[in-house]
Order: C-alpha cells, then sequence, then structure tokens
C-alpha cells in the first residue's frame, strides 16, 4: 500500500507538469519556407510590396524578398486592406494566398501583389501612423540688388486604419525694389478611404491666396476615386480622377472680365515617389482641372523632385514648380515657373 503512494505522487506530479506546460504558450506560431527549403520558425511582422519582414526565433527581424519565399505559414489573423475584419490565412499555394475573414467567404490573392499585410493585433494597438516633412529656401541680397523671398513649405501624412489625412500648406513672399510684398500661402487637405485592396475613394481640398497672379482668394473641393498602384516606404504610385467646385475672387476685379469665377470642372490627378537605396528620394505630383462647360477655362499645375539626406532627418532638396492657367487675370502670364533649393527636416 505504502509503495503505490510514490507513484500515484509520480503521476500526480506529472499530470500537474503537463496542465501548466499547456497553459505556456508557445514561442512561434508559423513558419516561413524558402525556395532553397530553409525553414525559419518566427512570426510575421509585416508584408510589404516587395518582401517580408519575419521575427525569426534565433536571428530576430529579418527581411526576405518575395521571390525568395516558397510558403509562409501563420496562425495570426492578418489585416488586409480594404477589409475591417481579421483574416485568416488558410494556405500559401503556387503564389497564392487563400484567405477566409469573419463573413465566412474563401477569396485568393496573388502574394506577390499584396503591397501591405499585418498582424490584426498590431493594426488594432497601432492605429495612427504620422509622417511628414518641412523645407525651406530663401533668397537675400544687399547693395546693387536689394531682395528677399522665402519659400517654405511643411507636408504632413496620418494614416489610421484605412483613412489617410494628407495636409500641405505652402507660404511664399517676394520682395525687391521693383516689387514689394507679393505673397502667397496655399493649404490643401485630401482625405483617402481605402475600400479595397487597390482602390479608395478620394476627397480633396484647398485654399489658395497668390498676389502674384491677383488672385485674393481661389477655393477648391471635389470627390473622386483614386487606384493605388503601390504604396511602401521606398516607393509609392497613384491616380486620381474625379469632379471639382472651383471658386476665384480677385484682388483688383479690374483685372478680370468678372470680379469672381465659379465653375465644375473633371479632375486628374498623379502622385509619384522613389527613394533610392543610397541617396535622395525623387518625386513628383501633378493636377488637371478641365472646366466641364466651358472648354478655355483649364488649369494644371506641376512639381517635380529631389530630397537628398545629409545627415540623419536632415535633407537638402532641389524642386521645380510649373503652374499654367489659361484664362489668367488680365495682365498675368499664363504660365509660371520656379525652382528652389533649400534644407529640409523629414520624419
Amino acid at each position: 500500500m505504502l509503495s503505490a503512494v510514490p507513484r500515484l505522487l509520480s503521476t500526480f506530479s506529472l499530470t500537474i507538469f503537463t496542465f501548466f506546460f499547456a497553459l505556456v504558450p508557445v514561442a512561434s506560431a508559423g513558419v516561413l519556407t524558402l525556395t532553397n527549403g530553409d525553414r525559419v520558425h518566427g512570426d510575421l511582422v509585416v508584408v510589404e510590396r516587395d518582401h517580408v519582414v519575419w521575427k525569426s526565433e534565433t536571428f530576430g527581424d529579418v527581411t526576405v524578398e518575395k521571390s525568395k519565399i516558397l510558403s509562409l505559414e501563420t496562425e495570426k489573423d492578418l489585416k488586409i486592406a480594404g477589409r475591417d475584419e481579421p483574416c485568416a490565412l488558410a494556405g500559401h499555394r503556387r503564389q497564392q494566398w487563400e484567405l477566409y475573414c469573419d463573413e465566412g467567404d474563401g477569396w485568393v490573392m496573388d502574394f506577390p501583389a499584396i503591397d501591405h499585410a499585418e498582424p490584426y493585433i498590431n493594426f488594432v494597438g497601432n492605429p495612427v501612423v504620422f509622417r511628414g516633412n518641412v523645407s525651406a529656401a530663401g533668397v537675400f541680397e544687399n547693395g546693387n540688388r536689394e531682395r528677399e523671398d522665402w519659400d517654405i513649405n511643411a507636408n504632413f501624412d496620418v494614416r489610421n486604419g484605412d483613412f489617410h489625412h494628407l495636409v500641405g500648406t505652402q507660404y511664399q513672399n517676394q520682395n525687391n525694389v521693383e516689387v514689394e510684398g507679393l505673397e502667397k500661402y496655399r493649404l490643401n487637405y485630401d482625405l483617402r478611404w481605402i475600400f479595397a485592396e487597390k482602390w479608395f475613394a478620394a476627397g480633396n481640398s484647398a485654399l489658395l491666396h497668390e498676389e502674384a497672379r491677383n488672385l485674393d482668394l481661389s477655393t477648391t473641393v471635389g470627390l473622386g476615386l483614386g487606384y493605388l498602384f503601390f504604396d511602401t516606404d521606398k516607393s509609392a504610385l497613384s491616380v486620381q480622377g474625379g469632379v471639382s467646385s472651383l471658386k476665384e475672387s480677385y484682388i483688383d476685379p479690374s483685372l478680370s472680365e468678372e470680379p469672381s469665377k465659379r465653375y465644375a470642372a473633371g479632375r486628374t490627378a498623379w502622385d509619384f515617389r522613389y527613394k533610392f537605396e543610397v541617396g535622395p528620394e525623387v518625386y513628383y505630383n501633378q493636377e488637371i482641372l478641365q472646366s466641364l462647360d466651358r472648354g478655355e477655362d483649364y488649369q494644371s499645375n506641376a512639381e517635380v523632385g529631389v530630397r537628398t539626406p545629409l545627415v540623419k532627418g536632415i535633407l537638402m532638396e532641389v524642386k521645380y514648380g510649373w503652374l499654367f492657367d489659361n484664362t489668367p487675370s488680365l495682365e498675368s502670364e499664363k504660365e509660371d515657373t520656379k525652382l528652389t533649393v533649400g534644407v529640409g527636416y523629414s520624419w
């Protein structure tokens, strides 16, 4: 009878050990299989357009090109652009993902075409991403010619889930012997709602005051639809189309055929940027507005520039701006161009 006690205690201890072991979470619940046959145990951090960031049990965070990945397995629910609910990855076969969301229906996505996917818990826990840049350029001359020019720009990108808020500000001031106090300031706000993997609904608005073009206040409000080809830390390309309402009031109404002008216009716009591995970032954006009832009323503005890092966060920026208005004030030119060189800060 007494000999059975140790066996009973041993069995009881093994049961307790097994119970508590079952409660301990497994270190990782995912496997990344490479085309060379290597298997990396760990967890998914994020899927980007060209690569996957994987948290290895041994090496920590590693970045792997998509072309080198044979399959990816994770038990974590994922956040896919355009889906509010979490989605489960059921399989990765032939460079395709089979996903099941709360709705219950399965759907298939091409793995190379996925621009962004992350664990849903990360998406919920860190909903706001804030990025931006500020740049300034100035020209100061004294002597035979006196001149003071300022050109200050600030841009902000606030992302909250599938909603992107883009805010841009600009201030210019020109003072010289011939012309004094020509100011320009601009404020624009764009809202994007990504409702599908690459499609987004867009709302845009802008306020502009520009004394050199006799504009006391120009306002633009519009709605449209856009397509996001890709959007990563390295590069982005998007196009938009829609309709806008424009209203222009003038500083000196006598220089215009009418004291103010208002019309509906079709709008197209595109935005591109690319950051090299080592060196500068280039960008190009353009907007075209065409009146829907008067063919002669159209305008376009564009910016192309290069941002080159100097030290961490500090950059040098060279920018060329172009604006064309086919129906300006009577004493204003149709075309304006400006080249600026300045310094800025990016985060």
